[in-house]
């Protein structure tokens, strides 16, 4: 089983000054390449990115691009290839921002090597209600067979 839980923290963007979440998170992938070719990896955590926002950045530096690179490097989005829902069109949020479930969004990700998607026996994403006190994401749980 892999456990995703929520990083509110903004090490990534403080980290990288001027870059924003996205291109900070495609950074760290193009920089660790060949670590993650090497052998089965798994890549998660809070991206603060998602498809929706693709036309604020530049196309070789938003959400596109970094699923574009993950799947380069043979990886999928978990919640994506278990639920069959794009990029950008997510029916279960896993960040409300300032903590409104008037303004979800879907912005932290598990990717895991494609040959383990038949793997995947559940995805769930934490309802708002349960995880309200405690934080503006909810945790991804991931269960791999």
């Amino acid at each position: 089983m892999i456990l995703v839980t929520w990083n509110c923290c903004r090490a990534s963007y403080q980290w990288e000054g001027a870059l924003r979440y996205v291109e900070a998170v495609l950074k760290a992938v193009r920089l660790y390449r060949e670590l993650l070719s090497a052998g089965p990896s798994v890549v998660i955590g809070d991206f603060n990115s998602n498809t929706i926002w693709d036309k604020t950045h530049r196309a070789d530096r938003n959400h596109s691009a970094l699923v574009r690179l993950l799947d380069e490097l043979g990886l999928v989005s978990a919640y994506h290839a278990h639920f069959k829902e794009e990029h950008g069109a997510e029916r279960r949020p896993t960040y409300y921002f300032h903590w409104n479930e008037q303004k979800p969004f879907h912005l932290d990700y598990c990717f895991i090597p494609k040959a383990w998607s038949n793997l995947l026996h559940r995805v769930e994403v934490a309802e708002f209600e349960a995880w309200k006190s405690h934080s503006d994401h909810r945790p991804l749980l991931v269960e791999l067979r």
